[in-house]
C-alpha cells in the first residue's frame, strides 16, 4: 500500500542517460534514514532537494540514495502505517514526497538524451494482485540508465501489458512479487504472457522478496532468471539475450 503510492511511471522510456559514475564514498545508514522519514512525515513541506544534494556532494551515489536511502525510507514508512504510528494522510502525503523525490533526482543526475530505437526493450509490471512497485521504480532507473528503453504496467488484470505485448516487441519482461500470496497468481501470468507476446523468444525475469534465498521459485514460476537487486537487473537480462545469440 505505501510502495504503490511511488509511481513507476516516473522512470519510463524517453528518460536520460546517467553521467559518469564515480566511486560512492558515502553510504547512506539508519540516522540518514531516520532524518529523511521526519523530513517526508514533517505536517509541513520541507526542501528535500537541499538534502540530497548534500548528500551527493558529499560524496554518495545516485545508485545509493536511491537503493540505501529512499528504498528503506519507503519501507520504514510502511512499517510505520503496519504499527499505527502513522495515519493514512500522512502516509499518503510522504508517499507524494518521496515520489516527486524520486523525479527530482532524476533531474539532477540524468541529462536529456532522445532514445535509440535500437535499443533493447523491457516491460516492467508488478505480479498480478501486487501493490508493492518501489522495486519496478528502481529496476527501471538501472536499465534507463544502461540504455534501455523501459515500459511499465500496473494493470493488475494484465490487460494492459498483454495489449502492449501484441502490438510492439519487447526483448525482456520482468515480475515483482513482495510476498508468496500471490505467488499462484504470477505462475499463472507468466505463460499467458509468454504466448501474447510477439517475441517467440522473450525473456521472463522475476524479482522482490518473494523470491530472495528462493531460486527453486524461479523454476516454479516459469522464469528465466531471477533478480535480488535492482542493481542487477540489466546485466542480468543482457546476459539472457547474450545466451539466446549465441545458442543461434
Amino acid at each position: 500500500m505505501v510502495e504503490t503510492e511511488i509511481i513507476p511511471r516516473l522512470m519510463l522510456a524517453h528518460r536520460g542517460e546517467a553521467r559518469p559514475r564515480r566511486a560512492s564514498t558515502r553510504v547512506a545508514g539508519p540516522d540518514d534514514v531516520a532524518r529523511l522519514t521526519a523530513v517526508m512525515l514533517a505536517p509541513e513541506d520541507r526542501d528535500a532537494v537541499s538534502e540530497i544534494r548534500t548528500l551527493l556532494d558529499d560524496g554518495m551515489a545516485a545508485e545509493e540514495v536511491l537503493t540505501g536511502l529512499l528504498a528503506p525510507t519507503a519501507r520504514h514508512i510502511g512499517r510505520l502505517w503496519e504499527e499505527d504510528v502513522c495515519d493514512f494522510v500522512q502516509v499518503t502525503t510522504a508517499m507524494a514526497r518521496l515520489r516527486r523525490l524520486v523525479h527530482d533526482l532524476e533531474t539532477l543526475c540524468l541529462d536529456p538524451r532522445p532514445v535509440d530505437p535500437a535499443s533493447r526493450r523491457v516491460l516492467l509490471l508488478p505480479a498480478p494482485g501486487e501493490t508493492h512497485t518501489f522495486g519496478l521504480t528502481l529496476a527501471a532507473h538501472f536499465f534507463a540508465a544502461a540504455g534501455w528503453e523501459v515500459a511499465t504496467s500496473l494493470d493488475a488484470q494484465l490487460a494492459e501489458a498483454l495489449d502492449r505485448l501484441r502490438g510492439e516487441w519487447f526483448d525482456v519482461v520482468g515480475l515483482s512479487l513482495s510476498c508468496d500470496v500471490c505467488f499462484d497468481r504470477l505462475v499463472a501470468a507468466v505463460p499467458v504472457l509468454r504466448r501474447a507476446s510477439r517475441n517467440r523468444d522473450l525473456r521472463l525475469i522475476v524479482g522482490g522478496p518473494a523470491f530472495h534465498g528462493r531460486p527453486d521459485r524461479v523454476r516454479l514460476a516459469g522464469a528465466d532468471a531471477s533478480v535480488d537487486d535492482a542493481r542487477e537487473a540489466p546485466e542480468i537480462a543482457r546476459s539472457l539475450l547474450d545466451l539466446r545469440i549465441r545458442a543461434c
